[in-house]
């Protein structure tokens, strides 16, 4: 008997239940829904423990090789989904195991100068139950000319639970950040101090306090 390729790919009959749904074939990962990415969760342990790695979590000591990592999800003692890296270890005996190290993502922003506390407030409100902690803190800005004297910036940091929720909210935030640059790359130093010594200074916080928080956002990274 000739075996011949017939040029058809026939997926696993798992892979083709795990990219099943109403939502035109999309996979559980570009989901938003908790319950689904909770079961998706379960499902790669429940294949991982078929291949022999099972989670460690007894407080004792094991030596292994690390063989891969994995990005995943892991519900906390609040039943709150957290994200989480897989390690894959095989010990010298070839027995397996993994462990599940939490983790919060995050990122910053960068604000025009004295406006991060508003805009702070107004993102913690805009998204809130997205968004975990919002903090000030201090970063030095390698994109300064004079870096190197160790200046250091203010900058909004930013923590999620899940990269499905950083994701999002930066998916969201961009636009308006690159909106913002552009507006300050085409915006003349002059005009800005024309308009500055006109208008006055209670007019200027004025305007600070209506203006879209959003617009005060200058760099995100």
């Amino acid at each position: 008997m000739v075996l011949q390729n017939s040029g058809k790919f026939k997926p696993d009959r798992w892979k083709s239940k795990d990219r099943s749904s109403g939502d035109g074939g999309s996979n559980f990962s570009r989901d938003d829904n908790s319950e689904k990415r909770v079961q998706h969760s379960l499902f790669h342990n429940e294949i991982d423990s078929k291949f022999g790695f099972n989670r460690h979590q007894e407080p004792i000591e094991r030596i292994g090789w690390l063989v891969n990592i994995h990005p995943t999800e892991l519900l906390d003692e609040d039943k709150r989904l957290i994200s989480a890296v897989d390690y894959y270890f095989v010990e010298e005996d070839g027995n397996r195991f993994k462990v599940s190290f939490p983790f919060k993502p995050y990122f910053y922003l960068a604000t025009q100068k004295d406006c991060e506390q508003e805009v702070a407030s107004f993102l913690t409100r805009k998204f809130a139950g997205s968004i975990s902690q919002v903090e000030q803190v201090q970063k030095e800005d390698l994109d300064l000319p004079n870096h190197l004297v160790g200046l250091k910036a203010n900058y909004l940091k930013l923590t999620f639970l899940t990269v499905t929720d950083l994701t999002k909210v930066r998916k969201e935030i961009f636009p308006a950040v690159k909106k913002n640059r552009e507006r300050e790359r085409t915006s003349s130093a002059y005009v800005q101090m024309l308009s500055s010594s006109l208008s006055g200074g209670v007019h200027s916080e004025h305007s600070k306090k209506l203006t879209d928080q959003m617009e005060n956002i200058i760099d995100i990274r």
